[in-house]
């Protein structure tokens, strides 16, 4: 499969996840395109790509952002950090650090409750 074709089922995958969890059917979302339930399906199964404007309307009906709609998720150590690397691109250097304190805490406290349920 080519890499384009991958992207194409990617987004569709995403798309399709963020209206599952916005708790929508695919009519109602077509809909508020302006496009029949079909068109919309095409989307989701990655036959067809929707351009940046059709992807800033769907991130506006699922409200997230347009790069949760194509950016590919992974439960992989490297990929989250990458993740986490791209939502801190273009903060100053104060607000990283103290994002990182908190991620530190968070994972602190995380850490504990993992320890504790370790234990007999």
């Amino acid at each position: 499969m080519s890499r384009q074709l991958q992207l194409r089922h990617i987004v569709g995958q995403r798309i399709k996840q963020k209206r599952m969890e916005a708790k929508l059917v695919q009519r109602i979302v077509a809909e508020g395109l302006n496009m029949t339930t079909e068109g919309y399906a095409r989307y989701e199964r990655g036959d067809s790509s929707p351009d940046v404007e059709l992807l800033g309307k769907l991130a506006k009906i699922f409200g997230c952002s347009v790069a949760e709609l194509v950016t590919e998720t992974s439960t992989a150590l490297n990929a989250q950090a990458q993740h986490i690397a791209n939502l801190m691109d273009g903060l100053g250097s104060s607000d990283r650090d103290e994002l990182l304190k908190i991620v530190e805490g968070v994972c602190a406290i995380a850490h504990k409750k993992y320890k504790k349920s370790l234990k007999p």
